[in-house]
């Protein structure tokens, strides 16, 4: 799922405060910090966007496994299964 955000935005500087330990052993492995929580942020947002998605598109998933279970896959009726 794609997110759609302006990856060109200006940064915006903020105070961030994180555990010091995990922050003493990500600089060993030389990470790009800002990277790194911009990753995190997109994989975060795009979660909570499926989980959205999910819950609105709910009532649609049930009616559709109601209609396979009376009915079974159109694909049967087509000789395809």
């Amino acid at each position: 799922m794609q997110l759609a955000y302006d990856r060109n935005a200006p940064r915006k500087t903020v105070n961030l405060t994180v555990n010091s330990d995990l922050l003493r052993m990500m600089r060993a492995e030389k990470c790009n910090f800002s990277g790194f929580v911009d990753s995190a942020m997109e994989a975060y947002l795009k979660q909570r966007e499926l989980e959205r998605w999910k819950e609105e598109n709910k009532a649609s998933f049930e009616s559709y496994n109601q209609m396979i279970a009376a009915h079974g896959p159109i694909s049967e009726e087509m000789g395809l299964l």
